[in-house]
């Protein structure tokens, strides 16, 4: 793991000298993320453990993380809490957002010092409303940072089709051949049709459900950004059941009205909910390459805008705005 976090530093020219860094950590790969900005030469690291579940508690997150950053000599530089105190956020340069941090509320953003960035690990357009304060952050004047996933270093164009694919596996669904609507309104959209024509698939991108058209569709795949409703309605699954009955429904991302799709006796994968907001498979599905490229592409993008180095469309880093969540799909 060490190995990979030091390529991908050198290969993202990631510095985070003399900066205080607030992470978000779990027990499988996302410890990473402490180990990461210290080995880029953070000056400290809080690391922030998610809420204990049945799936993971915070003690076996710290453990993870406190073993990868032993490894690399740097535990006199690593702190481990389970939430942020006002007196770290007063020292905070770079509060990188995940599952343990959101939301980044108010009490947060303007308890940053001036010099401090709020760093996403994904795309400007992908921000769920409520997962950062928008506002806020405008009125205390602290940027926040995206990740351009289209740029080679990060690798989305490779990890997106990977993992839609792996869902479908998942889902007992031989791609080559398969006829599949593609239900999304998106850049993902592009991406996720190349990668499944590439493994065989016939496939057919509409923005809504109800664009669908009868045929013996072998899957309908969603991938729409999640709102506070389902993205597959009562009434978008009622049109499904109609236009292709026999089909699964896959929910790569944009939850599902899973009530709805019982009553019309429609299939949908993953069987249980991954969490509303989720992604229908964890990215570490595929290992820990495209999440360590995430994390150091967070990293680096805020970097970049801490620096005030300017941002272009093809550029790594991006900043977040208002439009970004209110606007489109």
């Amino acid at each position: 793991m060490l190995a990979l976090i030091e390529e991908d530093i050198r290969a993202f020219d990631l510095s985070l000298s003399g900066l205080r860094v607030v992470v978000p950590v779990d027990s499988r790969f996302l410890a990473a993320t402490a180990a990461t900005a210290l080995m880029a030469g953070a000056a400290a690291v809080t690391a922030v453990t998610p809420t204990a579940t049945r799936f993971q508690s915070a003690e076996e997150a710290a453990e993870a993380t406190r073993t990868l950053v032993g490894a690399a000599g740097l535990l006199e530089n690593l702190s481990i809490d389970e939430r942020i105190d006002h007196e770290t956020c007063r020292a905070t340069n770079v509060l990188l957002n995940g599952p343990s941090i959101r939301p980044i509320t108010r009490s947060l953003i303007e308890r940053l010092p001036d010099h401090s960035v709020v760093a996403l690990m994904h795309e400007a357009w992908m921000t769920l409303t409520g997962e950062v304060d928008i506002e806020a952050s405008l009125e205390h004047d602290i940027p926040i940072s995206a990740v351009n996933e289209s740029h080679p270093l990060v690798g989305a164009r490779d990890y997106h089709p990977a993992l839609c694919l792996e869902l479908l596996k998942d889902a007992e669904i031989p791609v080559e051949g398969a006829d599949i609507a593609l239900i999304c309104d998106n850049p993902l959209s592009d991406t996720l049709e190349r990668g499944l024509r590439r493994a065989g698939a016939q496939v057919a991108v509409v923005a809504h459900a109800n664009q669908i058209f009868e045929h013996d569709w072998r899957a309908i795949l969603l991938a729409k950004r999640p709102r506070e409703e389902p993205r597959l309605g009562i009434q978008d699954l009622g049109w499904i059941a109609k236009s292709a009955p026999d089909a699964t429904v896959v929910q790569y991302w944009g939850d599902v009205d899973r009530k709805a799709a019982r009553y019309f006796e429609l299939k949908v994968w993953p069987q249980r909910t991954p969490g509303k907001g989720q992604w229908g498979i964890p990215l570490d599905t595929l290992g820990p390459g495209p999440i360590l490229q995430r994390i150091t592409g967070g990293l680096k993008a805020a970097q970049s805008v801490l620096a005030g180095t300017p941002t272009a469309p093809d550029s790594l880093a991006q900043t977040l705005t208002s439009t970004d969540i209110f606007n489109g799909d």
